[in-house]
C-alpha cells in the first residue's frame, strides 16, 4: 500500500510539473510575442539570469545572434560586455528584494557600440521564475542635454559679461556727463556775460559770435542732460513720486514753457480742454518732461506756421493724452526705431534738427515705470499723433472742472 501511495504522489507531482512546464511554455510564447513588438532591446531571463529569449531589436542593436545569446548567462553575452558591476547590483541584489526597478541609468563602453548610456527597466514575473529586462539607449538624449547645459552655461557667461560691459558703459557715460556739465555751465555763464557787455561793448560781429557760442553750448548741455537721464533710468535709479495730478494744469504749464519757441516758428499749439477735470496717477515732474519732449518733437518735425493739437480723454481704466502735428510724418516701417536708444529717423527735417536719439527712448522708459504706454499713428508728410495712456486716479476721475 505504501508503495502504491508513493507512486501516486510521484505521478501527481510529474503531472503537476508537466502542467507547470506547459503553462510556462505558453507564458514564454506570450511574452515573446509581446517583446517582438517592442522597438527597444528586450531580454527574458530565467531566475539564474540565463537568456531565455531576446527580441530582434536586441540582436540588431548589439550585433549578436541567437546562437551566442540564448541559454547564456547575461554576463557572458558579447564577449562579456554585459558584465557590468552596476547591472550585477541590480539583478542580484536590488531586483530580488523589490521585484522591479525602473529607469536605472548605466553608462558603459560597449566593444561594438562604444560608450553608451542605457536606461534599464526590469520586472520579476511568474513567481520569480522569469525576469523581463528592457533597455533604452539614451546616449543621444544625454549628449543633447550635456550640449544644452554647456550652451546654457556659455550664454549665462556671455550675458554676465555683457551686463558688466553695459554697466561699465553706463558708469562711464554718467561720469563723463557729470564732468562735462561743469565746464559747459561755466561757458554758458561767460558767453551770456559777454553778450550783455560785462567785458565791454561788443561789435555786431562779436555779439553774433558770442551768441553762437551760447547756443552751441546750450545744445551741448541738452545732450549732456539726455545722457544723464538715460544713464539714470537704465541704472534703475529713477524713482517715481506718484500723486493724483490735474492733467489740464500740467499741460498748460508745459505749453507755456515752450511758448516763445513756438512763436519764433510761427506755430500754434491748441489744448482742447475736456468738460470735466481729468486726473491721473503719475510723477508730476517726470511726466511733465515726457509731455515737453513730445511737444518739442511735434514742433521740430513740423514746418513753420503749422498747427499742433493736444487732446485729452478718460475711461474707467486710463487717462489718454494725444499730441497731434501736421509734420513730416513717420513711415510704418520706421515705427520700430522710435523707442530705440540713439536711433533717429531720416526725413526732410532730421538734418536741420539736431538730436541724440535718446528722447523717445527715455519717454518709453518713464511710461513703463508708470505702467503706462505710448503709441503712434502717422503717415509720411501727413503728420503724426503720439498717444500716451496712464492709469487713472480713481478718487478723482471724471470730476467736474471747478468754475
Amino acid at each position: 500500500m505504501t508503495t502504491i501511495k508513493q507512486r501516486k504522489i510521484t505521478q501527481d507531482k510529474l503531472v503537476h510539473q508537466e502542467d507547470r512546464i506547459v503553462a510556462l511554455t505558453d507564458l514564454l510564447s506570450y511574452y515573446k510575442d509581446i517583446t517582438e513588438t517592442v522597438r527597444e532591446p528586450f531580454l527574458i531571463l530565467d531566475k539564474e539570469l540565463h537568456v531565455v529569449t531576446a527580441n530582434h531589436a536586441f540582436y540588431r542593436t548589439f550585433k549578436v545572434n541567437k546562437r551566442d545569446t540564448q541559454h547564456k548567462r547575461i554576463y557572458e553575452l558579447g564577449n562579456n560586455q554585459w558584465n557590468i558591476p552596476e547591472l550585477r547590483e541590480l539583478l542580484e541584489r536590488i531586483l530580488p528584494k523589490h521585484r522591479v526597478f525602473n529607469n536605472f541609468s548605466v553608462t558603459h563602453d560597449f566593444p561594438v557600440l562604444g560608450q553608451r548610456t542605457m536606461l534599464l527597466n526590469a520586472r520579476q514575473v511568474d513567481s520569480k521564475q522569469l525576469i523581463l529586462l528592457a533597455m533604452e539607449d539614451v546616449s543621444a538624449q544625454q549628449k543633447l542635454k550635456g550640449d544644452s547645459d554647456e550652451m546654457t552655461a556659455n550664454l549665462i557667461r556671455q550675458r554676465d559679461k555683457l551686463q558688466k560691459l553695459n554697466s561699465t558703459k553706463d558708469e562711464f557715460v554718467s561720469m563723463a556727463s557729470h564732468q562735462l556739465r561743469t565746464p559747459a555751465t561755466v561757458i554758458k555763464q561767460y558767453a551770456a556775460m559777454l553778450s550783455e557787455g560785462y567785458a565791454g561793448k561788443l561789435s555786431g560781429k562779436q555779439k553774433d559770435m558770442a551768441n553762437i557760442i551760447y547756443e552751441s553750448n546750450e545744445r551741448q548741455l541738452e545732450i549732456i542732460e539726455d545722457l544723464l537721464r538715460v544713464a539714470r533710468v537704465d541704472d534703475g535709479k529713477v524713482y517715481l513720486e506718484k500723486s493724483a495730478c490735474n492733467m489740464t494744469q500740467i499741460l498748460e504749464v508745459v505749453i507755456e514753457k515752450q511758448a516763445i519757441l513756438f512763436k519764433s516758428r510761427g506755430q500754434t499749439v491748441t489744448l482742447q480742454k475736456p468738460p470735466k477735470k481729468i486726473m491721473a496717477m503719475m510723477d508730476h515732474k517726470l511726466m511733465s518732461m515726457v509731455f515737453e519732449n513730445l511737444l518739442d518733437n511735434a514742433g521740430k518735425y513740423s514746418e513753420s506756421g503749422s498747427k499742433i493739437k493736444i487732446t485729452m480723454s478718460q475711461t474707467d481704466k486710463f487717462t489718454k493724452v494725444s499730441v497731434q502735428d501736421s509734420g513730416v510724418g513717420i513711415a510704418r516701417v520706421d515705427y520700430k526705431k522710435l523707442y530705440k536708444k540713439f536711433s533717429r529717423i531720416d526725413n526732410s527735417l532730421s538734418i536741420a534738427v539736431a538730436g541724440t536719439g535718446l528722447g523717445l527712448y527715455w519717454v518709453k522708459k518713464i511710461l513703463d515705470l508708470h505702467e503706462g504706454s505710448i503709441e503712434v499713428e502717422s503717415k509720411l508728410n501727413k503728420g503724426s499723433t503720439f498717444m500716451v495712456k496712464l492709469p487713472i486716479a480713481a478718487d478723482y476721475s471724471l470730476e467736474p472742472t471747478p468754475s
